[in-house]
Order: structure tokens, then sequence, then C-alpha cells
């Protein structure tokens, strides 16, 4: 009798205890992270930001109440993240669900429509059949007079950067203006596959094309320079040393061969530009980077009347996995594929100047040279005996107190400008920053690394260190026949074995087992 109330004594106690704990943990948010970056928890910079706002900002998460289960699992992480956000502005973060499907919907749909939060079609499984409905997954924002929208939510990996750069609009007084230089054939970033990270770049900044020229650089925060094909006039040089020397930073996605991908032609480029970075630490070395960790693509082919389309690994994109954990630019990516790239050396010696290797290429890598050709069926990407072996260094960060390209006398005798107030070198409560990445065809491939320069041109540290969570797989790593055959065989026979084995063990047991009477 006592056992049994002991029992239930135990099963009361049980059912208490979890009620309590189902109180506790829907009253008091909690939430545990065990996720290699952390990407599902609200990083110090969000934190850090939305402690600061001075006034109630309203967030109306726009969620039909009819979703899909991958959709209602959405739901539910937006409600936690905006609860993190609300703890972390001491209230000032306010925010409510809304389905403008409902009759008495505090936001109609129409209204809904009207913010620039549409209707996203989804198939659902109601009484035994397939139906096709409409629904919303969007959120509003809204400050003082202001509004910003995420119209729809369709990756939660990169949610916290669209609220908090959304968050940091709202509350920006004045965008910043980032250049981009558009002559000598240099990339602006105009072709129609970038129209997307474009218009996510000008959300948060004034992305505008510039001559390089004392008015144009005058007006501008960073500058972007993307592979020019030409020299430079001894003016423009003049002028962008002395915005470099100004403490402005400037990014140099600077290619050594120019590429034709229709007809899988290279040509190398000759430009002064090579020159100049030389001066400030980075040398180019020749030829191109061929990497066996490397990206597969579709090649199509015709044959007589027959259209073949061949998946071959293609060396000349090599997907680079040895990434600096500790600079904000890159850190959180898993992988990053960096095109036609080639090999970066940095000068040792600098006085003044601190560098830091950012990504190199694998060790299953090689340099190779007299490029012409790169087409991947017919290229030869055995590598010689003779070549030089990787890593290689393929984007770098140069800081510090630089020297002007135009210290010399020669380099400036026939400049026709006003050289009074020029720099010979970085003032003293200035730094100057170069990024250089040898590749300057990745933008469409890695739209977060091409967003992420742009922060880092605006100095916005912050939003670099939400913006490099990544969440991609990484890579299968390169492994000998031998080691695939004999992990092959372990997984097929070892665990069999260990069944058989501990079958039999329990059967002795078993049989040798003395019953005590």
């Amino acid at each position: 009798m006592r056992q049994k109330e002991t029992l239930i004594l135990n099963i009361i106690f049980s059912v208490i205890v979890v009620i309590l704990l189902n109180l506790l943990f829907y009253f008091g948010f909690f939430r545990i992270d065990l996720t290699k970056n952390r990407i599902y928890s609200l990083s110090k910079a969000s934190k850090k930001l939305v402690s600061k706002f001075d006034d109630v900002i309203i967030v109306r998460a726009i969620f039909s109440k009819t979703l899909p289960e991958n959709l209602k699992f959405i739901r539910l992480y937006v409600e936690d993240l905006l609860k993190e956000y609300r703890n972390a502005s001491n209230g000032k973060i306010r925010f409510e669900f809304i389905d403008p499907t409902q009759p008495k919907a505090k936001i109609s749909e129409q209204e809904a429509r009207n913010m620039g939060i549409l209707p996203v079609e989804f198939t659902l499984l109601e009484k035994d059949k397939f139906e096709v409905k409409k629904g919303y997954i969007g959120i509003a924002m809204l400050y003082k007079d202001k509004r910003e929208v995420i119209p729809v939510i369709s990756n939660i990996e990169t949610l916290e950067y669209d609220i908090t750069s959304t968050l940091k609009r709202l509350t920006l007084k004045e965008k910043k203006n980032i250049g981009i230089m558009s002559s000598h054939r240099a990339d602006t970033l105009s072709d129609e596959k970038y129209s997307q990270v474009r218009q996510q770049i000008n959300k948060s900044y004034n992305l505008t094309s510039v001559e390089i020229s004392s008015n144009s650089l005058n007006n501008i925060d960073g500058l972007l320079v993307i592979s020019p094909k030409e020299d430079l006039t001894n003016n423009e040089l003049f002028w962008l040393d002395q915005f470099i020397l100004s403490g402005k930073p400037v990014v140099f996605l600077q290619s050594r061969y120019d590429i034709n991908i229709q007809q899988f032609w290279a040509f190398r480029i000759y430009s002064n530009i090579f020159d100049l970075l030389s001066h400030y630490g980075i040398d180019y070395e020749e030829g191109l980077i061929a990497d066996y960790q490397c990206q597969k693509v579709s090649i199509t082919t015709r044959q007589a009347f027959f259209i073949m389309s061949n998946i071959v690994e293609y060396p000349y994109m090599p997907i680079i996995t040895k990434i600096n954990r500790t600079h904000p630019l890159v850190k959180s990516f898993q992988q990053i594929i960096l095109p036609f790239c080639s090999a970066l050396k940095i000068k040792s010696g600098l006085d003044g100047v601190e560098s830091k290797v950012l990504l190199e290429s694998s060790k299953y890598s090689f340099i190779k040279k007299d490029v012409f050709s790169i087409n991947p069926l017919t290229t030869d990407f055995r590598m010689p005996k003779d070549a030089q072996k990787g890593p290689f260094v393929v984007a770098a960060e140069i800081k510090g107190k630089f020297k002007s390209y135009f210290s010399g006398e020669e380099k400036f005798k026939n400049l026709k400008i006003s050289l009074n107030n020029r720099l010979l070198e970085t003032p003293q409560d200035k730094t100057s920053r170069i990024l250089v990445i040898s590749s300057s065809m990745f933008g469409d491939q890695e739209p977060g690394l091409l967003v992420n320069i742009v922060d880092y041109l605006a100095q916005e540290q912050d939003l670099l260190e939400i913006r490099s969570k990544d969440v991609t797989p990484p890579p299968l790593k390169v492994v000998s026949s031998t080691f695939k055959l004999i992990y092959r065989n372990i997984v097929m026979f070892v665990p069999p074995i260990l069944v058989v084995l501990a079958g039999l063990a329990w059967w002795y047991y078993r049989k040798n087992k003395v019953v005590v009477m």
C-alpha cells in the first residue's frame, strides 16, 4: 500500500514540475544555441544597436495562421527572435503578429499589400487533397514617420542581418556614399546578374559610379575598384593615392586576367594598377590558380545532331576553405568560390604597415602559367612536377601608415595638379586600409561576400559580424582511394559483426547464468 502511495505522489510531483517548467519557459524566454556559429542567437552587434534606441519601434509580423509545416517553423523562429530583440532593447521594440486574412484583423490584406508585403502561394494538404493557397510571411517596422518592410521571409539564416540592417536604416539620418570606379573598363556591377545584390546594397548605402578625380572622390566614404583593364592616367593615380592616404578604405577586386567565359579565353591584364598595389605592399604572381578542391560546372557541347551536357570539375574555380576566422569580413563563411583567381604575395618589412591574410587556396592547388585557353574540357589540369604548389594567398588586407606612391620626384613631374596640399604619407591621426581580392568574378556566386565588402567600405563592423553568418555545408575533403576503400568496408562489415558479437556475448551470459533459488 505504501508503494502505491509513493508511486501516486511521484506522478503528481512530476506533473507539477512539468507544468511549472512550461510556465517558466513560456513567460521567461530562454533558448540554447548549439550551432557552430551561433546562427540562431542574437549577436552582440544587434544587442548594441537596439539598446541605443531613443524611441519606440513597432514591429508588425504579418503572418497567416494557415501555413504549411515548414512555414509554421519560420513563424515560431521569428517570434523567438523578436522576443530577443525586445529584451535587448529594454522594451523599445514592441511587436505583434497580425493575420490580415482574418475578418476583424487590425490590418487588412489591401493594407498589407500597400505596405509592400505581398502574399505568397503554397500547397497545403486539407481534407485528403492538396490545395494551392495564399498566405503572408513578412515584417513591417514603424519608427516615427518612417516605415521599412521585409516583404517575404525566405531565409532564416540571414534574418537577423535583415532585421538589424532594417532597424539601422530606420534610425539612420543619412546614408553613406560608396563609390565604384567606372573608367578604364572596370566592372561597375551594372550587369543584370548583379541587380538583386545592388538593390540590397542600395537599401543601406548610396552606391554610385565615380570617375577618379578630386571632386568625385571628395564626396564618397569608401571606394570599390573592380578590375580595370587599362592604365590609369597619372592624375587618376595621384587622386587615388591621395584618397587612400586620407584614411578612407579602398577595396580592389583585381583579376590578373580578363576572362571571356563564353569563348573560354583568358587575356592578361596590363595595367599600372598592379604597380600601385605593389607600392603599397601586394604583388601578383604570374598565372592562374588551379585547385583540385573546386566547383563543378555544366558544359554543353554539340556532336552532329546531338547536344550533350557534361558535368566536370573546374580547377580554375577554387573552393576556398582556408579562411581567417578572426576577421569579421569572412570569419563565418564555411566556403567561398573565387573563380579565376591569382596568387598574391605580401611584401614584408614595410614600416608602419600591418597585413592580414584573409583567404588561401587549398594544399591541392598549383599555379598554371601561360594561360590562354580555359576550356575545362580541353585544358590539361595535371600538375607539372616543377609547378609551384599551394596554398596561395588570394585575399589580404593591409593597413597602417602608407607612403605616397608619388613620393619620388619623377612620378609627379607630368602632373597638371596643384601639389601644395598633397599628402606624402598617411597622417598620424588616420589609418589607411586596403583590401585586395585577386578575383573580380565572384559577385553573382557569393553575394553575401560582396555585401560584406560594401559594409567594410562603410566601416560598418557591427553589420559585418552579423552578415558573415553562413550555414553552407563544408565541402568534402579530398582523400585517397585506399582510405575510401577501408572506410567503405568498415561501414559495411563492422556494424553487423558488432551486432553478432553482442548476440553471442548475451547468449553466453544467459547460458552460464546461475539462478539462485
